[in-house]
């Protein structure tokens, strides 16, 4: 009579669904890698034109979708990411699933190791994360178009202002 009884309420049982999710998403992104791994090996072996039939016949992928699912490998799958925080972005790859990893395709790789590091991906959901990667993209076309106005009004200025002999 001293057996263990848990209830199974609706948050456990959402909980546990939660983690199987992530794991699952976590096994997905390491199987696309390994399959864009491959598809890139393919794509290398055949003369111009002949790999979007092999694929169609041999993997049922269109050559669309393999160059999408291909920018999963370029991006995470070559273990050589373009920024110095190579170490960063690696751990941080570790906890992504495929759906965020995806997602961060919209953040440029020499950034998105910085990007990772300031939000906390684990936590967020795709809907959270894909309105980030939003917000931040769209504060960097804010930022450019302010600094391109930024130049403008001072070349602008410059050109008002006679030239001083004294600079000459």
């Amino acid at each position: 009579m001293n057996e263990l009884i848990t209830d199974r309420t609706p948050p456990v049982i959402a909980a546990e669904i939660n983690t199987i999710k992530d794991q699952t998403g976590k096994i997905l992104l390491a199987g696309a890698i390994e399959i864009c791994r491959r598809l890139r090996e393919a794509k290398e072996l055949f003369p111009y034109g002949e790999w979007g039939k092999w694929l169609e016949e041999s993997v049922s992928y269109s050559q669309k979708t393999a160059e999408k699912r291909m920018r999963i490998f370029d991006a995470y799958g070559t273990g050589q990411p373009a920024s110095l925080d190579a170490g960063a972005q690696a751990q941080a790859l570790r906890n992504l699933n495929y759906t965020q990893a995806f997602i961060l395709l919209g953040v440029p790789e020499e950034e998105r190791a910085q990007f990772l590091a300031e939000i906390n991906v684990e936590s967020m959901s795709t809907r959270e994360l894909q309105k980030a990667v939003k917000d931040r993209n769209q504060a960097v076309k804010e930022r450019d178009q302010a600094l391109q106005e930024q130049a403008d009004l001072q070349k602008a200025l410059d050109d008002q202002v006679p030239n001083n002999p004294a600079d000459h």
